[in-house]
């Protein structure tokens, strides 16, 4: 009875949090001015935030683990990738894109989050963990020898690119991105297999959290060596200037390290959750600055900074523009977009005769100049493969797949469960950022479940669901 009263209660907050993020999208589209399109982007970002920002309040009522979910962390990566930096000036942007196209990439926008929170109740909130039938539970030598696993294999293509030198690493590392000898390119064909081993790195800090999470069932000297293996993978993602690779890094720790807690408080996570983003954002425009530099060539903060200090990627501006490209200019894509991101994994070297990319891209669409990228967030993708159609159904489907992984970890106490969860929030996070993106990163996470599939079972016992506990929500 207690058990279906929090999740009742849960549910109803859910219901409130979804009406409320739903009236908030549409008072924005219908009030969006059409002065500027800094206007329309910096209300967007106003009204937008307070609208999630009430909602997870909302859910937050609940408990403070109903909030460690997928679908509110997608919500808030979409955010983040699209309208947060309009909280901030940006004086350029006018010069880039009209009013109107501005309200119709904001448009686009708003619907792919109407799309991910509608979507999210299309999948029934109760019923067990899709992996419950053979999850059991890891003993602490377990853990620590699957963080060793990861650690081996993840930065195996890295010391063999530097024959083993942690000197040359750590001086590599400090280069401008995409100049470091482990790149898949210096690789070739045949290194790229070792080079998607090396996507295990992604599993380091989650289990590091699970690691710090039960830190008194550990001895000394492994967890000396998780800090000094910790320490040196948040330098490689902080280092790469990858603000995705580093804020994952963060996310992941954090997620599995609060829901690992025997018992968590709001007080709690504030204590330790607040100056971990205050330290993660300056990271982020520390990141921005040396990226194409490198670390080392890096002298000062204002040396690469302009006076749009806090910038991600501009993505709701290459949205606007490809809303005003498609289909106007160019047909939409199609299944092109989707099947392209299943079969980038697939190295050259197994399929000499794999497509080499689009046949749009979205920087030959936006005529951006010879070896530059853009990125314009799920929503610019799915426009250019459908319209606000295609935007629609492939948030709805994003909104149900994260409903489904939330039944793997939310309401588990077995620390695999934990770490198979959170291991899935990379994936969701890339997904809003690019579908491009999201398939290659799912294989440290099929690595991880295929670990408790076939492996764990032989050398660890089946625990009972320990008793429900709400103190615990």
């Amino acid at each position: 009875m207690v058990r279906q009263g929090v999740t009742a209660r849960s549910a109803q907050s859910q219901a409130v949090a979804t009406a409320v993020i739903l009236c908030g999208l549409t008072l924005t589209s219908v009030l969006l001015p059409s002065d500027s399109a800094v206007d329309v982007y910096s209300f967007a970002a106003i009204s937008v935030g307070l609208s999630l920002s009430l909602a997870t309040v909302i859910e937050g009522r609940a408990g403070i683990r109903k909030l460690i979910r997928v679908d509110i962390l997608l919500f808030w990566v979409l955010y983040g990738l699209t309208f947060l930096e309009f909280l901030f000036p940006q004086p350029s942007v006018d010069a880039l894109v009209s009013p109107a196209d501005a309200a119709n990439g904001t448009n686009a926008v708003l619907v792919g989050f109407a799309g991910l929170v509608v979507g999210r109740h299309l999948v029934p909130s109760r019923g067990g963990s899709p992996v419950s039938t053979f999850l059991t539970d890891l003993r602490p030598a377990k853990v620590f020898l699957l963080f060793m696993l990861a650690t081996l294999l993840g930065y195996l293509h890295v010391f063999l690119a530097v024959n083993f030198d942690p000197f040359e690493a750590l001086r590599q590392m400090s280069l401008p991105r995409f100049s470091q000898s482990w790149g898949r390119g210096q690789y070739g064909d045949g290194y790229a297999l070792l080079s998607e081993v090396g996507a295990l790195i992604y599993l380091i800090p989650p289990i590091a959290g699970l690691i710090y999470a039960r830190s008194k069932e550990y001895e000394l000297f492994g967890k000396v060596v998780v800090t000094t293996v910790l320490l040196f993978t948040f330098y490689y993602g902080f280092a790469s200037g990858t603000r995705n690779v580093f804020a994952t890094y963060i996310v992941t720790f954090a997620g599995v390290y609060f829901l690992a807690q025997p018992q968590i408080n709001l007080r709690q996570v504030l204590l330790i959750g607040v100056p971990m983003l205050v330290v993660s954002m300056l990271a982020m425009v520390y990141m921005l600055a040396f990226r194409n530099v490198g670390l080392s060539n890096f002298s000062s903060l204002s040396a690469g900074m302009d006076s749009s200090w806090f910038f991600v990627d501009y993505n709701i501006v290459n949205v606007s523009r490809i809303t005003a490209e498609f289909p106007s200019v160019y047909d939409y894509l199609g299944l092109e977009i989707p099947l392209n991101a299943l079969i980038r994994p697939i190295p050259r070297v197994l399929w000499p005769g794999k497509p080499e990319g689009l046949s749009v891209t979205i920087e030959s669409a936006l005529g951006a100049s010879p070896g530059m990228t853009l990125s314009c967030a799920f929503v610019g993708e799915a426009y250019m493969a459908g319209g606000l159609v295609a935007v629609l159904l492939i948030s709805l489907v994003f909104g149900a797949a994260a409903a489904m992984w939330n039944r793997v970890g939310v309401n588990s106490d077995l620390q695999f469960a934990q770490l198979l969860y959170v291991s899935g929030f990379l994936c969701a996070a890339l997904a809003m950022r690019s579908m491009l993106s999201m398939v290659p990163v799912m294989l440290h996470k099929i690595s991880l479940w295929i670990f408790g599939r076939l492996w764990l079972p032989r050398f660890s016992l089946r625990r009972a669901p320990p008793a429900f506990n709400p103190d615990k929500l």
